[in-house]
């Protein structure tokens, strides 16, 4: 589902850019035709002027000289002598469309201010040049350039210059511009198909967890469920002495259920953001003098010695969450009694640190077998055991994470550190508001 998901969101990402890449290269295209333009035209320019100043220093004009010019110029040449068309001239030729030509250039340079025609008196000693565009009968542009050129004396040349303005899209800039939108289609396609799996990596994640999660919790609920049922059945059948054995173990893991159920639902509302706080002043203190009598008589039934290791002078309050923070601290002393060997001490501490923020820091310290230091984060992690084989069954696993969730939701940082001398030291550090 989520491969499904990725491609239809890759897909959505090339759709919404692709347009964008398409209107950029248009944007390109268009330019590079404007520049070929303002190229063209500035090259008829240079050539009509060149033209114009070769005959004016010429002694004679040769047809084929100025065929030669007509033909790198890829247009028409008309040349006239003192208002008579010379041989090179526009004018001899018979087919209608060049007359039509010729006469639209003629009119739209007189426009200009030059008249070509004959029709008004012009100082011959004057170098007149100007420049137009005309349409022909077809609906082709051509640009005009039209000059009178001195000769000496009462002598002048007309000259009319025709070339094509339609510029032709060459192979070459078509094919690069064809390459360029594949490639950045192709670009595109990959950092959509990036993109989408870097968005969808958290939901991956979250979905891998939720799996592990479920997977995790059914088979620790089977356990106890085979236990209540089997311990059931064996009371329905056992004899009447018999039964309050099986009915006990069946309280036992009924009780084992509702803690594993209560954990669950805990670890759920974190991971689904609905676990609240309802913050309120807290005398550290108190918490832990009433913590300390909470688990006195549990740590003596275990075997072990627990202790209260105070500051002198009392604490000033802190905001928080004292429920919360209860149930974090029960769970590190509850961890500390199961895990290790009956006759060692736990000791319950409480520190304050001065300075710009001061920090309060609950600890609790155990001198079990301690934990090595490649398990130190797995700890954490939802049914986890120290043993691979998983069959230890007085605890699920769960309390480490649900205390980290807590932790989290407080706003306090909960960490682990070696006891010197051997065992586990986990500390929860809150900063005073």
């Amino acid at each position: 589902m989520l491969k499904a998901l990725r491609r239809r969101l890759a897909l959505l990402f090339v759709l919404l850019t692709l347009p964008v890449l398409t209107a950029a290269l248009g944007a390109g295209v268009w330019l590079y035709r404007q520049q070929q333009r303002e190229a063209a035209d500035t090259l008829f320019l240079h050539t009509a002027q060149n033209l114009c100043d070769s005959l004016v220093e010429a002694d004679s004009v040769k047809d084929s000289w100025l065929a030669q010019r007509q033909q790198a110029l890829g247009g028409l040449i008309d040349l006239q002598d003192n208002g008579i068309p010379t041989r090179f001239s526009l004018h001899n030729r018979q087919d209608g469309d060049t007359a039509a030509l010729l006469e639209v250039a003629e009119t739209q340079a007189a426009q200009a201010g030059l008249d070509l025609t004959g029709g008004e008196t012009q100082d011959n000693a004057v170098y007149r040049f100007v420049t137009f565009t005309v349409t022909d009968t077809a609906g082709r542009s051509w640009r005009g350039a039209a000059a009178t050129l001195p000769r000496g004396g009462a002598d002048r040349l007309d000259l009319l210059v025709l070339q094509p303005a339609g510029l032709a899209f060459g192979v070459g800039p078509a094919l690069f511009f064809v390459v360029l939108w594949l490639a950045g289609a192709g670009l595109l396609t990959g950092a959509g198909w990036l993109l989408a799996g870097g968005m969808l990596q958290p939901v991956s994640q979250a979905w891998q967890r939720q799996n592990e999660f479920i997977a995790a919790a059914g088979h620790e609920l089977r356990s106890p469920l085979a236990v209540i049922k089997a311990s059931l059945d064996a009371a329905g059948n056992a004899a009447p002495e018999q039964q309050e054995r099986f009915l006990a173990a069946a309280r036992r893991e009924t009780d084992r259920l509702a803690i594993l159920t209560d954990d669950l639902l805990v670890l759920a509302a974190g991971e689904a953001g609905a676990l609240a706080v309802h913050p309120g002043p807290v005398a550290p203190d108190t918490l832990c003098i009433e913590l300390y009598e909470q688990f006195y008589l549990l740590a003596r039934k275990k075997g072990h010695s627990l202790t209260l290791d105070l500051p002198e002078s009392p604490l000033p309050p802190l905001t928080t969450d004292a429920p919360r923070l209860t149930q974090l601290l029960s769970i590190l002393l509850q961890n500390a009694l199961d895990h290790t060997p009956p006759g060692t001490p736990v000791v319950l501490t409480l520190r304050r640190e001065g300075g710009r923020r001061p920090v309060v820091r609950f600890g609790v310290t155990d001198h079990g077998p301690g934990i090595p230091d490649a398990s130190k984060a797995a700890v954490f992690d939802r049914f986890y055991r120290g043993d691979a084989s998983r069959t230890r069954k007085q605890n699920f696993g769960l309390g480490l994470s649900v205390a980290r969730e807590l932790a989290r939701l407080l706003g306090a940082a909960l960490t682990l550190q070696d006891t010197p001398g051997g065992g586990a030291t986990f500390t929860v550090e809150l900063r005073e508001t």
